[in-house]
C-alpha cells in the first residue's frame, strides 16, 4: 500500500494505449458473445476474449539500448515474451468498449509449456509490475550451488514461468490521467497546518483530486474487481486451471479480492505484507500513518538509543523523542517534504536516521547562520560514525537545505498549479475510491484525524485530513469479496513485525478470519515486501509452499535479521543469517551485488 500525498504531481508525460470499441477488434465479428453453442448452454458474453491469441513478441520494444535490462533480455532470447491482450472496459457489458493490458513472461529454462505461470503485482494501487517477471528471473537464477537458499532459489525458478503485467490504468496497458483547470496550492504538510487557510487547501487539493479524476470516461472501470477478472482472463489465456500468484502489499487486497470472487481457481497465492482485508480500503490511511508511528517510537528510535556512539543523538529514546518534536516547523516541514514517507525497512534504515539527524542538527544551527553556511557546516566533517549513515546525513542535509529555501520563497504558497494526476496517482485514487463507498462522510472527522495523527510523531504529516473519497461520486457498485469467501483459500501472509505500510496488527485481524491460510511472521523486522529475505525460516518456506509444500505449522515465527551494529541473535534462535551455519557461504547467490541491485529494484517499487 503506497501513500498518495495530496500534492500536484507535476509530469505530464504520457504512455496512453487506445480505448477501442469492441465493433473494431482485430478482425473479430463481436466481442463479447460469440454464437450460441447449442443445448441449453447460454453463450459464454467472454468468449471472444477468451478464444483470442496471444501474438507474443520481443520485449525489447519497451527497453531503450543503454537500459541495464536490454542485455539479460538480449540473453534471454525468446524466454522473455511481451505480448498486449482485449479486456472489456466493463465486465458487465463486454460488447461495449475494450482496453489492452500488457503482460511480459520469462519462461523457465526447460520445459516452460508444461510449467504454470506465476504473476506478480508489486502493490499501489497503482504499481506497475510488467517488469517483475525479469526481475525475480534474473535474481533467482543467480541462486549460488554452494547454498541450501542459493539451490531452493533456482529451483523455485526453474519450477515457474513468470508473469509481470500493467494492471490497467498505468505503464503499457490502456492509462487514466486526471487533470484541469482547478488550481492548487502548496500546502504546510505539518501538525501546525491546522489554521483555516490551509485546511480550506487541503480540502480544495483532495476535492479537485476526485473531479478531475471523474470526468475521465473509464474511471469508473479502474478497480480492483476489474484487475482481479483481467488477472482471470490472463491466467485463462495461459492455460492455468488454477492462479498462481505473488502480491506484495495493495497486491495482497488485489490477491484477497481475486480469492473471494474466484475460490476454485486459487493455486498458490503469496501475499507479502498484508492489507487489512477484514477492514475498509478508507482505513488503510490511517493505519499507515499508525503503522509510522508504531515503527518510529518502537523500532526507530530505540535502535538510535542504543548506538549513541554512531549516531550522537542520545542514549534516552524519550529524550531522543522530545528533541525532535521541538523542531520547528520550517525545519520539520523541510524534513517531511524532502523524506516522507517514513517506512522503516532495512534499506532505508540510513535515510530515515540521516533525516532526523538533519533535522536536529539544522534546528541547532537555524535563525544563528545562513542556509548555505549551516550546509557548509554539517557537510564538512563528519556528524555520524558510520560512514555509510553519515552519507545518508549529508544528502538530506542538502535535501532539507534546498527544501527551506524553495518555501522561504515569498510567493512560494500563494503560487498555484492546475490539478494533475499522472497515471499511477490517478489509479491510486481511482482504486481507492472505487472499491469501496466511503462510509466516514464527515470532513471535519477526517481533518481532525489527520492533524492528530500528525501530533503523535514528526516524521507523520497531515496527509489523512485530504480524504478525496469525500468529493467522489461513487458509482460502481461494487460488492467487496466477504471474509467467509475466503475461508477455504490456503493462502500464505508474510509479514514483518514493524510494517509501515500495512501493520502486523490489521494482518493479524485478516489472518484470524482465514483458517486455511498459513503465516510466516518475522519477528524484530520493518520490511515492506518480505521475501526474498536470505534467511531460511523465512524463505525456505515460502519457497517451499510455492513448489507445493506448504508447512506443517500454520503460523512461523522467524527472527528477523540485525540492523546495523546490533548484535547477532543467540545461537538458539530461528536463523538470522545464511552465515549462521558455517558450512554456507556469506552469500546465497553468485553474484551478491547484482542480487542486491535487483533486490533494492524490488523494494523501490513498494516505495514509489
Amino acid at each position: 500500500m503506497r501513500k498518495l500525498k495530496t500534492k500536484l504531481l507535476r509530469s505530464r508525460h504520457r504512455v496512453s494505449r487506445s480505448l477501442l470499441p469492441c465493433a473494431a477488434a482485430l478482425f473479430l465479428a463481436a466481442c463479447g458473445g460469440g454464437g450460441s453453442s447449442g443445448g441449453d448452454v447460454p453463450p459464454d458474453p467472454l468468449a471472444s476474449y477468451k478464444n483470442q491469441t496471444i501474438n507474443w513478441g520481443s520485449c525489447l520494444k519497451y527497453f531503450s539500448d543503454d537500459n541495464p535490462d536490454t542485455p539479460y533480455l538480449k540473453e534471454l532470447g525468446d524466454r522473455a515474451q511481451c505480448a498486449d491482450i482485449r479486456a472489456p472496459l466493463d465486465y458487465d457489458a463486454p460488447d461495449a468498449q475494450e482496453i489492452v493490458v500488457s503482460m511480459m513472461r520469462v519462461k523457465a529454462p526447460q520445459d516452460a509449456e508444461s510449467k504454470p505461470n506465476l504473476f506478480f503485482n508489486p502493490g499501489g494501487p497503482g504499481g506497475d509490475g510488467l517488469e517483475d517477471s525479469l526481475v525475480f528471473s534474473r535474481l533467482l537464477s543467480l541462486g549460488s550451488s554452494d547454498s541450501t537458499l542459493g539451490r531452493k532459489y533456482k529451483e523455485l525458478g526453474d519450477s515457474y514461468n513468470f508473469v509481470g503485467f500493467s494492471p490497467r490504468g498505468v505503464g503499457a496497458s490502456t492509462t487514466i490521467e486526471c487533470y484541469g483547470n482547478e488550481l492548487v496550492y502548496p500546502i504546510d504538510d505539518t501538525r501546525w497546518g491546522d489554521f483555516a487557510q490551509n485546511i480550506q487547501r487541503i480540502v480544495d487539493n483532495a476535492r479537485y483530486s476526485a473531479t478531475s479524476c471523474q470526468k475521465n470516461p473509464i474511471v469508473d472501470y479502474i478497480n480492483t474487481d476489474t484487475t482481479a477478472r483481467d488477472m482471470d482472463l490472463m491466467r485463462h489465456l495461459l492455460g492455468d486451471d488454477k492462479l498462481h500468484y505473488f502480491g506484495t502489499s495493495y497486491g495482497t487486497w488485489l490477491g484477497f479480492w481475486y480469492a473471494g470472487i474466484f475460490p476454485e481457481r486459487v493455486g498458490p497465492m503469496v501475499l507479502d505484507s498484508n492489507m487489512n482485508f477484514k477492514a475498509s480500503m478508507h482505513d488503510a490511511s490511517i493505519s499507515y500513518e499508525n503503522g509510522v508511528i508504531n515503527a518510529f517510537r518502537n523500532y526507530i528510535v530505540p535502535y538510535i538509543a542504543r548506538h549513541d556512539d554512531i549516531f550522537h543523538m542520545g542514549d534516552n529514546a524519550e529524550l531522543i523523542v522530545s528533541n525532535l518534536e521541538g523542531v520547528r516547523r520550517e525545519v520539520n516541514q523541510a524534513m517531511l517534504s524532502s523524506s516522507a514517507p517514513f517506512r522503516a525497512d532495512r534499506g532505508g534504515i540510513a535515510d530515515y536516521i540521516g533525516a532526523l539527524k538533519a533535522s536536529l542538527e539544522i534546528e541547532r544551527l537555524y535563525g544563528t547562520k545562513s542556509l548555505d553556511d549551516i550546509e557548509q557546516e554539517l557537510t564538512a566533517a563528519p556528524y555520524i560514525s558510520d560512514p555509510d549513515f553519515n552519507d545518508a546525513f549529508v544528502e538530506k542535509v542538502k535535501a532539507m537545505i534546498v527544501e527551506l529555501k524553495i518555501r522561504g520563497q515569498e510567493t512560494f504558497y500563494s503560487t498555484p498549479e492546475p490539478v494533475y494526476l499522472n497515471s499511477e496517482a490517478a489509479v491510486y485514487r481511482a482504486v481507492e475510491c472505487n472499491d469501496e463507498p466511503l462510509q466516514n462522510k464527515n470532513q471535519e472527522f477526517w481533518i481532525d484525524k489527520g492533524f492528530e495523527l500528525a501530533r503523535q510523531a514528526p516524521v507523520v504529516d497531515n496527509g489523512v485530513a485530504g480524504q478525496a473519497c469525500l468529493y467522489w461520486d461513487y458509482r460502481t457498485g461494487l460488492t467487496k469479496p466477504s471474509m467467509e469467501s475466503l475461508k477455504d483459500a490456503p493462502l500464505m501472509m508474510v509479514q514483518s513485525q514493524y510494517d509501515v505500510p500495512t501493520p502486523l496488527t490489521g494482518a493479524m485481524e485478516t489472518f484470524e478470519q482465514l483458517p486455511a491460510a498459513h503465516m510466516v511472521y518475522v519477528k524484530d523486522e520493518g520490511n515492506h515486501g518480505v521475501f526474498v529475505y536470505q534467511t531460511r525460516c523465512v524463505d525456505l518456506t515460502v519457497a517451499d509452499y510455492l513448489l507445493g509444500k506448504p508447512p506443517a505449522q500454520r503460523r512461523i515465527e522467524c527472527q528477523g535479521k540485525p540492523l546495523p551494529h546490533d548484535p547477532a541473535p543467540p545461537p538458539g534462535d530461528a536463523d538470522a543469517a545464511v552465515s549462521a551455519t558455517r558450512e554456507e557461504p556469506a552469500s546465497p547467490f553468485e553474484d551478491p551485488e547484482l542480487a542486491e541491485e535487483l533486490l533494492e529494484r524490488l523494494r523501490d517499487a513498494t516505495r514509489r
